[in-house]
């Protein structure tokens, strides 16, 4: 159970540093003119954000499925990851709003 709760939280960080870097590069990439342009980038950054917060949900999954021999265990660690990354996903979300508040 210890290498996947490592598993996880390794998982958990590189995620947030991905999605931190999609999120730039789709930023530096998109052309924002005006509060419309602003929206439009919102709803990219979402559904790139969600995609790979989802894609890891997957792995972290499979990779549990492996690990861990109980199925309480793989149920709470799976449970406790999509939870933080649920929490992650609202604060990002919202930290965006706010970044593009206009």
């Amino acid at each position: 159970m210890g290498k996947a709760i490592v598993l996880a939280l390794g998982a958990y960080i590189i995620t947030l540093i991905v999605a931190a870097l999609a999120a730039l590069i789709l930023m530096t990439v998109m052309n924002l003119r005006g509060c419309s342009g602003m929206s439009q980038a919102l709803l990219v950054l979402w559904g790139t954000i969600a995609v790979l917060f989802l894609a890891s949900v997957v792995a972290v999954g499979l990779a549990v499925w492996k690990i861990v021999p109980g199925r309480a265990g793989r149920f709470a660690l799976l449970a406790g990851y999509g939870v933080a990354l649920l929490v992650s996903y609202v604060a990002i979300a919202f930290g965006l709003m706010v970044a593009f508040n206009c």
